[in-house]
């Protein structure tokens, strides 16, 4: 069921329907206004619509980066796990000693 939330970014109210947790989409809205922050007192930035924009590509980054690293991790555990298999595979085919 959709609820409506308001969070306040850069001292601008705005409703968000939304069927998440109230803390979670708070805990959105705090991070997206921390950031409008940041980048207005970085690049002195006052219009609202350059600010968002700035944000907008920030976040994007942000997200290209974190997708980059999730996918060389998935990477590094594949190559890591095809090396583990190779080695119970080597180590299987060994000969049993005899008693």
């Amino acid at each position: 069921m959709l609820k409506r939330i308001t969070i306040d970014i850069l001292g601008h109210q705005y409703s968000i329907k939304t069927d998440g947790k109230e803390e979670h989409v708070q805990k959105i809205a705090d991070y997206v206004n921390a950031k409008s922050k940041e980048v207005m007192e970085a690049t002195k930035t006052v219009s609202t619509l350059d600010v968002v924009i700035k944000v907008a590509i920030s976040l994007a980054d942000e997200l290209f980066q974190e997708r980059a690293d999730r996918e060389a991790f998935y990477r590094s555990v594949e190559q890591q796990s095809r090396q583990l298999i190779r080695e119970i595979q080597s180590q299987l085919e060994k000969p049993v000693p005899s008693i």
